[in-house]
């Protein structure tokens, strides 16, 4: 493959892995609004400071690890000097399976009852799997 050939594939794949990496954090972030308004009704108000730290510490959260670990390996792919077919396709695959019926049921059930409750939650899931579609045709 010519080099001008190989830097714009890598540049494809590098927007490709862009473009989910951002699709994954609008779900991530439309699901812990929800999930706050959730909590706070429960626990009452949480100061801004405060939130990122309940969110990281406590269980009630816990079922969104699956989705920041996905979006901490794409972090990690971007960081890398070169892009291969092999590793899109493994997190295109990646992103499927924590969004797909074969799931981790504690992220399946809460992640289905957000998008039953919240239309952002359903808008940034359509917006997401467009974005998986085009990562797949880039490999």
């Amino acid at each position: 493959m010519p080099h001008e050939q190989f830097l714009a594939k890598q540049e494809d794949r590098r927007s490709g892995l862009r473009a989910l990496r951002a699709a994954l954090l609008k779900v991530h972030k439309e699901v812990i609004a929800l999930n706050r308004v959730e909590y706070e009704r429960l626990h009452g108000p949480i100061p801004a400071g405060l939130f990122v730290q309940v969110v990281t510490e406590e269980t009630y959260f816990r079922w969104l690890d699956p989705l920041s670990r996905l979006i901490i390996e794409i972090d990690e792919e971007l960081d890398a000097p070169e892009h291969h077919d092999e590793t899109c396709k493994a997190v295109a695959t990646a992103t499927e399976k924590l969004f797909g019926p074969d799931s981790d049921p504690a992220f399946r059930d809460r992640y289905q009852q957000a998008l039953q409750d919240e239309s952002g939650v359903i808008v940034a899931h359509g917006q997401l799997m467009k974005v998986v579609a085009q990562l797949r045709q880039l490999v």
